[in-house]
């Protein structure tokens, strides 16, 4: 069982939704993550995702610990930006002192900050965080301008998570032995992080032959036109269907796990990747754009038929990585110097995990989590 440093419970006045706060580790005083919103979410989740939290720091070398927020409730209710405000109120102390937060699944970055700053009357939503620092008011600046970024009309904060997972990708296929070039993809969930990544893979000369929302899986053998697929998503990821060339087929959902390709991209909910679905991988290499895509059993059931697992906190970090970068590592507040930070970051600690993983037959996560400082990061039995 997974022990936390402290774990809060809240319950809705309005709803009864339930709320958790899982504080993993503190460094410093502080802790970092975001805000997970869907329906069925558990606390034992959110202290898997709060593990996961501390993980990403520690291998982003930040001085900070690792925490995640989750709440119970449909993302996709009239009501949910209520049930958010409600939820941040009542954990304004924490957010003063200790917590620095952001999106998740299921709730916006844009949602959190106003709710911040214009009802609780904080800073920003990393104040806990930058109250550590002795130069506040500069970096402050430098985040501010760094955040308010976009690549191609979409804001960085949602490129940097995508742009790190293709990172990761083009790494591990290499050593694999592969050129991108020739690498077919499949990808779960089209939201902004599976968008993102399909975008940036194809930019690289990948194929992105299958991806997945709520609806099913849209296939096509020689590729998808993502700027196409781009265009006829909505806000919630959803692509309409009939916008779409009508030789592009669509399968039903669960196909996505299933197609013959070098690459699997699960970047959608917790546990896509399990014991019941394992067996009917084909690819050889996962990459966990989403936090806790895929179980530990079946991870270890992959690892002994060599599937290969490239780890959330390593492959997902872009998005965490961006405030590490302006608040920690003196980056400049501008698109190229921040992608050049976390392609240096992410390609560097995906290689290393990987030569360590051959060397020692381990896992790759096993591997990367060796090389994080054993005084930050102590693993629960």
């Amino acid at each position: 069982m997974l022990t936390s440093y402290l774990v809060t419970e809240w319950t809705d006045p309005i709803t009864k939704a339930k709320g958790y706060v899982a504080f993993d580790s503190v460094v410093n005083g502080v802790a970092g993550g975001g805000i997970r919103m869907r329906e069925g979410v558990t606390k034992e989740e959110v202290q898997r995702l709060a593990r996961t939290m501390t993980l990403k720091v520690a291998a982003l070398d930040q001085p900070i610990g690792g925490v995640k927020g989750g709440i119970d409730y449909p993302s996709t209710a009239p009501d949910s930006k209520e049930v958010l405000k409600r939820f941040l109120e009542a954990h304004k102390p924490i957010l003063m002192h200790m917590w620095g937060t952001s999106e998740d699944l299921g709730t916006r970055k844009e949602d959190i900050e106003h709710i911040i700053v214009h009802d609780l009357g904080l800073q920003s939503s990393a104040e806990a965080l930058l109250n550590k620092l002795d130069n506040k008011e500069m970096i402050m600046s430098n985040l501010n301008k760094g955040l308010q970024l976009s690549v191609d009309g979409i804001p960085i904060v949602e490129v940097a998570t995508g742009y790190g997972v293709s990172v990761a990708t083009i790494e591990a296929v290499q050593w694999l032995g592969k050129d991108i070039n020739a690498a077919t993809v499949s990808i779960q969930g089209f939201g902004s992080v599976g968008a993102t990544t399909a975008k940036s893979l194809s930019k690289e000369g990948a194929k992105i032959v299958a991806v997945a929302d709520v609806n099913g899986t849209i296939f096509h053998p020689d590729g998808l036109d993502i700027d196409l697929l781009l265009q006829a998503k909505d806000e919630k990821g959803n692509i309409h269907r009939e916008m779409l060339p009508a030789e592009y087929e669509n399968l039903p959902r669960s196909a996505w796990l299933e197609q013959e390709v070098d690459v699997l991209i699960p970047a959608a909910i917790a546990d896509a990747i399990n014991e019941d679905n394992q067996s009917s991988i084909k690819a050889q290499l996962i990459v966990e754009a989403a936090n806790i895509p895929v179980t530990e059993e079946a991870e270890r059931i992959l690892f002994e038929k060599e599937v290969y697992v490239i780890p959330d906190f390593i492959a997902n970090s872009g998005g965490g990585g961006i405030f590490g970068a302006l608040m920690y590592k003196n980056v400049s507040p501008d698109v190229e110097s921040i992608l050049g930070y976390l392609n240096k970051q992410i390609s560097g600690a995906t290689k290393s995990m990987l030569s360590q993983s051959a060397e020692q037959k381990i896992t790759p996560r096993q591997a990367a989590i060796q090389q994080l400082d054993k005084d930050r990061v102590t693993l629960s039995e």
